[in-house]
């Protein structure tokens, strides 16, 4: 995901990067192309460890946040929306327009109800649109294709790429690493071998994930990410 973020982003050299709802900065550490990197969060523990990381923090609500309007060339909303209700997810978009400038762009990764095993597999109880590790996660929306699109457009941006990860084939790869090991994982060679099959299958989830991406990448469901604009 990291690796189509940077893609959407392009070569272009950004002058301010807001990190919206970043937590630790992990994100934003991580990208090079830009002078002055902020990131905002509600949580103080997680903007101490962004602060670490040389980042400039700032603690408050991504629906209401004290930047400037247009003091930023280039956002990040990175597993956000899905954790806010779903009637706050266009108040977290306009919110977000109204801190870029005209010409900025907002790279957006987040869940889509739609075409993915999750949904029946793993469906929670009640029938609602969350699949059992949405809950697990503390997810709160996951909004159709139409829905998430209707409230980009109501905000004023506009969508310029658009990719689906993950939506048909991840559960096949989410095995018990341990499970498989057998005993209590404690021993030196229960270890070692649970090592060696979490990184094998690390490899399978990240081979999948790029099938996915190359044959399924229209079709809505799973996780999305937008790249959006001004």
């Amino acid at each position: 995901m990291w690796c189509t973020f940077r893609r959407f982003a392009g070569r272009r050299e950004y002058q301010r990067l807001v990190d919206l709802g970043g937590g630790e900065g992990y994100f934003a550490a991580l990208f090079g192309r830009a002078r002055y990197k902020v990131v905002v969060d509600a949580v103080a523990p997680a903007l101490a460890v962004a602060k670490s990381r040389g980042l400039a923090v700032v603690q408050g609500d991504v629906r209401r946040t004290p930047l400037v309007n247009g003091g930023c060339d280039l956002m990040f909303l990175s597993d956000v929306l899905e954790h806010v209700p779903p009637s706050d997810v266009g108040v977290v978009l306009q919110e977000a327009a109204r801190v870029m400038k005209a010409g900025g762009a907002l790279l957006v990764n987040t869940s889509c109800y739609g075409l993915y095993l999750r949904r029946w597999l793993r469906r929670a109880p009640g029938g609602r649109r969350l699949d059992l590790d949405d809950v697990k996660d503390g997810h709160l929306s996951r909004l159709t294709r139409l829905e998430l699109e209707a409230a980009i457009k109501a905000a004023g941006l506009k969508i310029k790429k658009r990719l689906y990860l993950k939506h048909l084939f991840q559960p096949l790869t989410a095995l018990p690493v341990r499970a498989l090991v057998g005993g209590d994982g404690e021993t030196a060679k229960e270890k070692t071998l649970a090592d060696g099959l979490g990184r094998a299958l690390n490899a399978v989830r990240i081979f999948v994930a790029g099938w996915d991406a190359l044959f399924f990448g229209w079709i809505p469901g799973g996780a999305v990410i937008y790249k959006l604009e001004k």
